[in-house]
């Protein structure tokens, strides 16, 4: 009677065996749709002593190749589509609208010196022109404002990244100690899929590796660092700090510094901290074009005159000591060796005397220039707070001419601009209260400055075709062109690799799905499989049990 009965328990352990095949299939019919859910099979042995059949395990139909794989490409992703919406928001702050952009301002501007050389004594020119060099400069700086917001934004996002990325983290290093505390129960798939899905989230952000230990749980890196993120239940919190000194967000994992290779992160903080980064590389060039500008202009502009001269100026630059050599006295532009000149004219517009002030690089001082000039009777100067003021006698004006040192540039003397790049670029104060100080003319050899003399406006038109850019072959516009054209090729170029990169992805995904994914075509089989087993099971149990009644009856007679 002992083997019929061990027939009953055979057929038990197959209505239970069967039993939980079935409910594996509804559970993965359940989460047909459910992203991220991994297929699960009931792993059915044989009974080796007593017979029948057991369930050994439900196990994930997961190809960790395949995952690794997905997790190599899917930071590559995360990074291109980061670099791609960065792109697009500086595209946009240099959108050059052909009649109000920075590329027409320039071109306004210089148009406006060419239309003063014609007619000098026009003041309503020169008001015209005036007016453009104020626009030219806060286009300039409106668009370095701009741009220095989306840095300030990018560090804003780089946190925001971090604060996502812990969390994930927290949350992996939770999910690790139910896993842990699953011991020997049954596998914890469930656990495990929410696992991998938080994994991803943070790989998308932070490139990672994985390592896959025995309890279940990952070992989780920064991809290419080897500095660990999660070990287990340990984590080691990421934390963005802003470096001063060398302009940038430093990134640490615990304590130990990290630069991600992969991921959102890695694309947002080489545009933030690279020199040839997106931003720092079109601030530069904005700054460059600034400069060259001003420089240019400024330094046509100090040797001309305007409709009136001055009875009194003061620089716009100051030094950071008057005693200090000039070269390294902090001014925004570097004076040379040479010399200019200061020509003083009576209440007529007559000569009454000059004098030439010699430069030497890395000697003169602005306290020898001081000197030199009230070496003539016909002038004065002094110095306070770092700035030099030259004063004509009563009734007396004075002009500049000759400067060979660019001594007036740097100091800001007879300038049209003020400032040194793009941040700071402005209309000369001088030039804004009173537009007859635009130096149109150029004193003739006498001294003499004609009021229809246009020379001086000429020769800064013609600064709109020099070749001041990229050391001397490219001209303003072509230097902006060449910029604008490099944010669009980039963006171009981020806009084709994500495309390409998504598609890379699609296929690792697509390879994925077949082996992990759930097919309701399968499951239905598999069900109906499953019916059928635990069908006959139960029907092996109605025989056997049909046969024990027919023993005991026979036992009865």
């Amino acid at each position: 009677m002992s083997g019929i009965y061990d027939s009953l328990e055979i057929g038990k352990r197959a209505l239970v065996a069967h039993q939980a095949a079935l409910n594996t299939v509804g559970h993965n019919l359940a989460n047909a749709a459910t992203p991220g859910y991994t297929r699960q099979r009931a792993e059915l042995s044989p009974v080796l002593v007593q017979g029948g059949v057991e369930v050994s395990g439900i196990r994930r139909i997961r190809d960790r190749y395949l995952d690794f794989s997905l997790m190599t490409e899917s930071q590559t992703l995360g990074q291109y589509q980061a670099q791609e919406g960065l792109l697009q928001r500086l595209q946009s702050i240099f959108n050059d609208p052909t009649t109000t952009g920075l590329g027409a301002m320039v071109n306004q501007f210089f148009q406006g010196f060419q239309d003063v050389s014609a007619n000098p004594t026009d003041q309503a020119l020169r008001v015209a022109l005036g007016d453009d060099g104020n626009q030219l400069a806060g286009t300039f700086q409106g668009l370095w404002s701009r741009v220095g917001q989306l840095k300030t934004d990018l560090g804003t996002e780089i946190q925001t990244r971090v604060n996502a990325a812990n969390g994930l983290l927290g949350q992996i290093a939770d999910l690790h100690r139910q896993l842990q505390a699953s011991g020997g129960g049954p596998a914890p798939n469930d656990l495990l899929d929410r696992r991998d899905n938080l994994v991803d989230q943070l790989n998308q952000i932070i490139g990672v590796s994985a390592t896959d230990r025995p309890d279940g749980t990952v070992q989780l890196a920064v991809k290419g660092s080897g500095v660990l993120l999660v070990d287990g239940v340990l984590t080691a919190p990421l934390t963005a700090t802003t470096n001063v000194a060398t302009d940038s967000v430093d990134l640490t994992a615990g304590s130990v510094a990290v630069t991600p290779q992969g991921g959102e992160l890695a694309a947002v903080m080489t545009a933030r901290n690279s020199p040839t980064g997106a931003i720092k590389q079109a601030t530069t060039d904005l700054d460059s074009l600034a400069r060259s500008i001003i420089s240019e202009v400024n330094r046509v502009h100090a040797n001309g005159a305007g409709l009136t001269g001055f009875s009194a100026l003061t620089s716009v630059n100051a030094v950071s000591a008057p005693g200090a050599a000039l070269t390294t006295a902090g001014l925004p532009f570097t004076p040379g060796s040479g010399s200019f000149t200061v020509i003083v004219h009576d209440a007529t517009g007559a000569t009454k005397s000059s004098v030439t002030v010699p430069v030497t690089a890395g000697v003169t001082t602005l306290n020898d220039i001081a000197t030199a000039l009230n070496g003539d009777p016909d002038l004065s100067a002094s110095i306070s707070g770092g700035r030099l003021t030259v004063a004509a006698g009563a009734g007396d004006t004075f002009a500049f001419t000759g400067d060979t040192s660019d001594t007036l540039m740097a100091l800001g003397l007879n300038t049209f601009f003020a400032g040194s790049g793009a941040r700071d670029m402005a209309l000369n104060p001088a030039i804004a209260a009173d537009a007859n100080k635009i130096a149109a003319a150029q004193p003739d050899a006498a001294g003499l400055v004609h009021p229809g003399d246009g020379a001086n406006a000429l020769l800064m038109a013609g600064l709109a075709t020099k070749l001041a850019m990229n050391g001397g072959t490219a001209t303003f516009s072509d230097f902006f062109g060449t910029m604008i054209g490099g944010i669009g090729s980039e963006m171009r170029a981020a806009s084709d690799a994500v495309t390409r990169q998504q598609a890379a992805v699609q296929v690792v995904q697509s390879l994925q799905q077949q082996t992990s994914g759930v097919s309701t075509d399968e499951e239905l089989i598999s069900l109906t499989q499953s019916q059928t087993a635990y069908a006959a099971a139960a029907r092996f149990i109605g025989t056997t049990q049909n046969i024990i009644d027919e023993l005991l009856n026979m036992v009865k007679f």
